[in-house]
């Protein structure tokens, strides 16, 4: 059992970006597709503030989650996640490399990093009694 929820942990992370940020992220592009460019980018900074909060906020969501599932030793679970999420997010931005601003790629992978930590520590704080718990 121990197993399974550790393999459900570190996959929580992905699974949720995919079926949660992916089409947020395609509704406000969709929003906006002048300012969009013929690779499925854009230059337009505000926008892509915009898709840096959004992506920041679902990624404390996973980490929260991957924290929550996992079964013991939350920081390995945590760091699992984070890993197999960056090498997922690299092999991503590769193929997007030239549709944003360079700058977009290192702010993502600065955003998975912190993202999913933050998430994972407000969970473990929860748990350890320093937050008060979320209403039912």
């Amino acid at each position: 059992m121990k197993f399974i929820r550790s393999l459900a942990s570190v996959l929580s992370a992905p699974l949720l970006f995919g079926f949660i940020c992916v089409p947020l992220v395609g509704l406000l592009y969709g929003r906006y597709p002048e300012l969009l460019n013929d690779r499925g980018g854009t230059a337009h900074v505000p926008l892509l503030l915009a898709t840096e909060l959004l992506q920041l906020l679902v990624l404390i969501l996973c980490g929260y989650v991957v924290a929550l599932l996992a079964p013991g030793h939350i920081r390995h679970h945590v760091v699992l996640a984070t890993v197999l999420m960056m090498v997922i997010g690299v092999s991503v931005q590769l193929g997007f490399w030239e549709a944003v601003p360079v700058w977009h790629h290192f702010v993502f992978f600065g955003c998975i990093v912190g993202g999913i930590y933050l998430g994972a520590m407000i969970r473990a704080r929860q748990v350890s009694g320093s937050l008060p718990p979320t209403a039912p």
